[in-house]
């Protein structure tokens, strides 16, 4: 006679099915969590990015005693006149093809190279209308606007003169 023992080592299909569901959810916390953090960091290097370019223009100001002229200037407007486009004097053209030829020109550049939103590599209006670097100067250039957006924030200016 043949004896049959039962093997009781190893787990039910049931519980395997439970701690991969916890798994499952537990991950999904950290995805949600870790998509919050990189907003933030792209919100926080726009930010630095700013402030670069603040810094850049004001060193240019007191060479030249203007900022960099690009765009057309409308005060009744919230941004100035830093129009989100890729033709010739729209903000987003007169950021890399005004002021950039200016800070990144010359025997001693005030920037080797301009920063471009993380979003937006080329910083065209084709590629992304929302995540873009907008810049305008009046005629004078004794004023400017520089236009960004955060994703947790909205559209940000920073004015000088």
């Amino acid at each position: 006679m043949i004896k049959i023992t039962k093997n009781t080592k190893g787990f039910t299909l049931i519980e395997l099915l439970v701690v991969i569901s916890i798994i499952g959810i537990l991950s999904s916390f950290s995805v949600v969590s870790l998509n919050s953090a990189r907003v933030k960091a792209r919100d926080a290097l726009r930010k630095g990015d700013m402030a670069q370019i603040r810094t850049a223009l004001s060193l240019y100001s007191f060479e030249n005693e203007r900022y960099p002229i690009c765009g057309t200037w409308d005060g009744t407007l919230a941004d100035f006149g830093a129009t989100i486009g890729d033709a010739v004097d729209d903000g987003s053209w007169c950021y890399l093809n005004g002021l950039g030829a200016d800070l990144t020109a010359g025997a001693r550049p005030i920037m080797m190279v301009m920063p471009l939103d993380p979003q937006n590599s080329d910083n065209l209006a084709s590629t992304n209308n929302t995540y873009i670097y907008r810049y305008v100067t009046d005629a004078a250039g004794s004023q400017y606007a520089l236009v960004y957006t955060l994703e947790e924030g909205g559209e940000k200016m920073i004015r000088g003169w």
